[in-house]
């Protein structure tokens, strides 16, 4: 199974919104009302960098960070995937914890909000070293509770 990590390019997008985990679809629906295709193409618009795993050639999982607020340093890290990740997860945790220096040399301060559904993105987000609240707030389209997570730049 060869695994790598290339810039993402909209050439990604439809097969990973055909894809994308349940989770991650209920997610970006409850967030912003979004389809897998829309969240996606919006996502990478808006990044000033994003990249895309690939497991033999084919997209399963893409992530960035877009600016929030550029004069103040702050960031927002974004990731959508396939349910593919689950069967490389030491190789996707690595990927992403190598990742994380380079988003917070971008902004000092990265800030997003998580579903309080998704426990397997909480969890990762954990492991990956945010610090997500205690409370959820209600958030998005719906003001269904979501999770609010921060690291800072020591």
């Amino acid at each position: 199974m060869a695994r790598i990590v290339v810039p993402a390019h909209t050439d990604h997008i439809f097969w990973l919104a055909n894809n994308m985990s349940y989770a991650d679809r209920d997610e970006v629906a409850a967030a912003c009302g979004m389809g897998p295709y829309r969240a996606l193409k919006d996502s990478l618009a808006k990044s000033v960098a994003a990249w895309t795993g690939l497991v033999d050639d084919k997209p399963v999982v893409m992530w960035g960070v877009t600016p929030i607020d550029i004069l103040a340093g702050i960031g927002s890290p974004w990731l959508l995937g396939t349910d593919t990740i689950r069967e490389c997860p030491i190789t996707f945790l690595r990927f992403n914890r190598k990742y994380v220096p380079q988003m917070l040399g971008m902004f000092p301060v990265l800030v997003n909000y998580v579903d309080a559904r998704h426990e397997r993105a909480i969890r990762w987000l954990k492991w990956l070293g945010f610090r997500i609240e205690d409370n959820p707030v209600p958030y998005g389209m719906w003001g269904m509770d979501f999770f609010r997570f921060e690291m800072r730049k020591q």
